[in-house]
């Protein structure tokens, strides 16, 4: 008779045949879970007037964004989000259900939330970690602070975070099974350049993980100008509709569009290097107190700034913190995940000393859901280690849970009080009060 250390060895080999049917069923189970309370809390916000508004809260623009999905005639994203008025389809069923514009759209961001959470499940199944544990750290993903504001607060964010966390599942399985999956590649860099110009930044980094770990560096940077290539011809073709009337005014006075192009850039305080990893590894996961910056337009915008907790969240900072730590190393030692992990590490990296430099006023939360998915990515990285070890990874699972769970209770009555502190706002300008900044 086996020992029971081997029958656990022989449980996890049967458990490592990559993604499953039982795990799609998981995914969409957990992802319906994460819905209802995003829905929850969606459409209590969309009660009120937060939405008509710029600049409330995180330097946010919602009713930009609800005018983008749902109303007429649609504001089509601007320079930074080029193709982000493809989406405007997702509100019909909703409008047509006889919801209010800013409830429609309320509804499209749940939906990109949850849908997160399922592509999150199904990236943990392929890098091969076992269900309890992936079940677990899904749980743990969807209660995180920019996984909660960016699925209730309409803008572009929720479907960036959306689309990131799909180009890495594909990049994961790219890297487990070898197949090139063309069109998933381009469909999903599209997705990511349109929502959010900028994460185009990512799509390269990895595609060239993918190549680098199967051919030299000359090749693997041929493969991607040739598949840079083919993408801007897409990119162009679609462009072109969605922004044909703009473009013949830009051709009309290519200088001056060029100008209002470099205008657009951001501008006014920058926040240091500790102030761009806190934000993006600390507030990110745990929402701290708010600070409020009082704008010239008479608006006292909450952000998240300082290092302010409540007492829970003082305990839970810090355990995510050593969590966060504690993962990184496993996910970058492994074999199994060491390579995926130094691609992931390597973008997170850029996008930080990106942000050095990128800032509206010293805002940064507001960029968080570009790196949300790759720092949480690194911090599950000891569930490869533990998938062997019956006593070690039941344990390791009631480690996470007890982490979601102090998570949870920073979070979640932050975001509800969030949800009810807009019912009637008292600007002196009227709504939207402000053109966007970003």
């Amino acid at each position: 008779m086996p020992s029971e250390s081997a029958a656990s060895l022989i449980s996890a080999r049967r458990d490592d045949g990559g993604v499953r049917p039982s795990d799609i069923v998981l995914a969409v189970v957990l992802g319906l879970a994460a819905l209802a309370l995003y829905v929850a809390f969606g459409l209590r916000l969309a009660r009120g007037e937060y939405l008509d508004y710029y600049n409330l809260a995180f330097d946010f623009d919602p009713a930009r964004y609800v005018s983008t999905f749902a109303q007429s005639p649609p504001d089509p994203g601007g320079f930074k989000h080029p193709l982000i008025l493809l989406l405007r389809p997702l509100a019909a069923p909703f409008l047509a259900m006889g919801l209010d514009t800013k409830q429609a759209s309320a509804l499209v961001m749940t939906g990109f939330g949850g849908g997160t959470v399922v592509l999150c499940f199904l990236f943990l199944r392929v890098i091969r970690v076992g269900r309890p544990e992936a079940a677990a750290l899904t749980v743990l993903f969807a209660i995180t602070g920019t996984q909660l504001f960016t699925s209730i607060i309409v803008e572009a964010y929720g479907p960036a975070g959306f689309g990131l966390a799909g180009l890495w599942l594909l990049t994961a399985a790219r890297l487990g099974d070898g197949r090139n999956r063309v069109w998933q590649r381009y469909a999903v860099a599209v997705f990511c350049f349109g929502v959010t110009l900028t994460n185009v930044m990512q799509v390269f980094v990895a595609e060239l993980l993918v190549s680098l770990r199967s051919v030299g560096v000359i090749q693997a940077v041929r493969r991607a100008i040739v598949f840079g290539l083919v993408l801007t011809v897409i990119l162009i073709v679609l462009s072109i509709a969605v922004w044909h009337q703009e473009l013949r005014t830009l051709l009309a006075d290519p200088v001056l569009a060029l100008k209002q192009i470099y205008w657009l850039r951001t501008k006014g305080e920058r926040t240091g290097a500790l102030g761009v990893v806190r934000t993006f590894l600390a507030y990110s996961f745990v929402s701290p107190e708010y600070d409020f910056l009082h704008l010239p337009e008479g608006i006292d915008m909450r952000d998240f700034r300082g290092w302010r907790f409540s007492p829970v969240g003082a305990v839970a900072i810090w355990v995510w913190l050593a969590f966060l730590a504690t993962g990184a190393v496993g996910a970058l030692t492994h074999p199994r995940t060491r390579w995926l992990a130094a691609g992931m590490a390597t973008a997170l990296v850029l996008n930080i000393l990106f942000h050095l430099d990128f800032q509206f006023r010293g805002s940064l939360y507001i960029y968080a859901s570009h790196m949300h998915f790759l720092v949480f990515a690194l911090a599950c990285g000891l569930a490869p280690w533990v998938r062997e070890m019956r006593v070690v990874r039941w344990g390791y699972v009631g480690v996470v849970l007890v982490v979601a769970g102090l998570i949870a209770a920073d979070n979640l009555p932050i975001v509800d009080t969030f949800t009810r502190t807009f019912d009637h706002v008292v600007i002196d300008c009227p709504a939207p009060c402000t053109e966007a900044p970003q």
